[in-house]
């Protein structure tokens, strides 16, 4: 599927999810609406049945046990980090800041480490569209973190939620196993993002996250597509 095409089907697509979407997001956007627990968030995107929810749910709480435990016995640990990061944020040390950085991703991964099997035993319960749906929601609120900086509106949201979850079954479909895997994973997340960059945010929005100007000699609407992606304007834009 070609770049464009690609595109126009995701704003296609945005028509029947954008509303509930909409509403869904201003609310957690503008502090309406508590944080859903995974469960919930896991029956809204993936339409679970009853017995998968049952299922799902003691799952959970074997997750939620483990990160228990790991939060527990690693509370100094995570607290000395915060700190750090803090003070070197508060005293502008750049140096400092990397550090403590790097060693709060560290602990964050170490987290999910410490529950990953009870993770993989939450998913397994899923069927492989459930999980496409999965992966694909997962990539957008990666994505929507990415461009919170440019307050986007909720219909940008809704085109991004659904370019994402495309981007998803792409990414679904590459072989592991292939050598070129990791590659071929990098041009459709930069596909998907010139998409978003380009064809979604405004010049406005783009300068609030900091994209960088185009290539000198490009236009910043004309910026040089990844591989796959037509150079053609899309209809009716």
């Amino acid at each position: 599927m070609s770049g464009m095409r690609w595109l126009a089907w995701v704003v296609m697509a945005t028509v029947l999810a954008a509303g509930t979407l909409e509403a869904r997001e201003r609310g957690r956007r503008r502090g309406g609406e508590p944080e859903e627990s995974l469960l919930d968030q896991l029956v809204r995107e993936c339409k679970l049945t009853a017995k998968q929810q049952a299922d799902v749910k003691a799952k959970i709480k074997a997750r939620d046990d483990a990160l228990a435990a790991w939060d527990k016995a690693n509370a100094e640990k995570v607290q000395a980090a915060e700190t750090a990061a803090k003070d070197a944020r508060a005293q502008n040390d750049a140096e400092a800041r990397k550090k403590a950085s790097g060693e709060l991703r560290a602990l964050r991964t170490a987290r999910e480490e410490s529950a990953a099997e009870a993770t993989a035993a939450v998913l397994a319960v899923l069927t492989p569209e459930q999980k496409a749906a999965w992966n694909g929601y997962q990539l957008y609120q990666s994505i929507a973190a990415r461009y919170r900086k440019a307050d986007l509106t909720e219909e940008q949201l809704a085109k991004i939620k659904a370019a994402c979850a495309v981007a998803a079954k792409e990414l679904g479909e590459i072989d592991d196993a292939d050598q070129k895997a990791k590659r071929a994973k990098r041009a459709v997340t930069d596909k998907l993002r010139w998409a978003i960059d380009v064809f979604v945010l405004t010049p406005e929005q783009r300068e609030a996250v900091g994209k960088k100007p185009a290539r000198r000699g490009r236009k910043r609407e004309d910026e040089a597509p990844p591989a796959g992606a037509d150079n053609k304007p899309a209809q009716g834009r």
